[in-house]
């Protein structure tokens, strides 16, 4: 286990500076360090602390001294083990002959277990990618059905349109006949009422059943004007699922709740030329789409008017 910096330089505050380059070489029997050369590493170590310590009150200085900290000692480089010592007697030789190959088996074992654990971690990463690669198509396959249901649900929209203007002229004669029945069965009270006492029995009586009948056709006619409309509202309802009423086709301007949503981009100062890029940056954002948008022209106009307002609101 390789100490780190911050284990290193309390190590040197306790203990001293022998101390503490007795306790490196002791960490790794099976290299040698100058003594020289670890003293050097052991100063150096100390001189970033103290000087990493002083800008450490600012948060960026705290980051780069704690991470100093964390970091592993550096030993310095080890000296060349194939030298023997300067010592000459036949005993000192052998025994550097000895250590020389104990170093050379451990080097042979580290580079064994070195390229197991490469063969482990390159096979760990070929499953990541592999999985990943996985993960990859199948957002590919879900963003490919988002797209085709996005397809079917506009044709679905247009098709909707279609009946819904098919249905709203339908309405549209509903009423026209119910007004016309209502005048009529008015007019047919009107004639009941002002009868004078020569008309026949057999004349009122036709008067009246033609009366019942108009009533119950008035009757019908506003059951299917409202199934008309419960429909309508139901199919209106599927549309705005998606669609944002930004524009009413029945009154032919842009609803209050619009207006009011330009006046407020338009205070926070978004530029004319941006609100509508803006408006649809949002509805992309919450994945809905406007059903009719303004033009520069009409952005102008809602400027001008909120301006007229802010200025009437001043004088008041």
């Amino acid at each position: 286990m390789q100490p780190t910096n911050e284990t290193v330089y309390k190590y040197n505050v306790q203990h001293g500076m022998t101390n503490t380059r007795t306790w490196l070489c002791s960490l790794s029997p099976d290299v040698n360090y100058s003594a020289k050369a670890l003293k050097k590493a052991i100063k150096k170590v100390k001189q970033r602390h103290d000087t990493l310590k002083k800008s450490s009150k600012k948060p960026k200085g705290l980051l780069i001294y704690n991470s100093f900290l964390q970091d592993v000692f550096k030993y310095p480089k080890p000296t060349d083990p194939s030298k023997p010592p300067k010592s000459h007697s036949s005993h000192s030789k052998v025994e550097f002959e000895l250590k020389r190959l104990q170093q050379q088996s451990t080097g042979g074992n580290m580079v064994e277990t070195n390229s197991k654990r490469l063969e482990t971690k390159i096979d760990s990463l070929t499953e990541e990618m592999r999985k990943k690669n996985e993960y990859i198509q199948t957002l590919e396959e879900e963003f490919r059905a988002k797209n085709k249901r996005i397809e079917e649900l506009e044709k679905l929209n247009s098709s909707q349109k279609a009946k819904l203007t098919l249905k709203t002229s339908a309405i549209k004669r509903l009423r026209n006949s119910d007004v016309y029945q209502r005048r009529k069965v008015a007019k047919l009270e009107g004639k009941l009422g002002e009868g004078k006492g020569h008309q026949k029995e057999e004349k009122k009586e036709e008067e009246a059943s033609k009366l019942k009948h108009a009533l119950k056709e008035k009757e019908q006619m506003r059951r299917e004007l409202v199934e008309l409309e419960h429909r309508i509202i139901v199919l209106e309802d599927e549309q705005d699922d998606n669609v944002v009423e930004c524009y009413d086709e029945i009154d032919r301007k842009y609803t209050p709740a619009f207006q009011n949503c330009v006046h407020k981009l338009l205070n926070n100062y978004v530029a004319a030329i941006r609100v509508v890029p803006c408006i649809e940056a949002v509805l992309e954002l919450a994945e809905k789409k406007a059903n009719k948008l303004p033009s520069r022209a009409t952005i102008d106009n809602m400027n001008s008017q909120r301006l007229a307002t802010q200025k009437q609101l001043k004088k008041k």
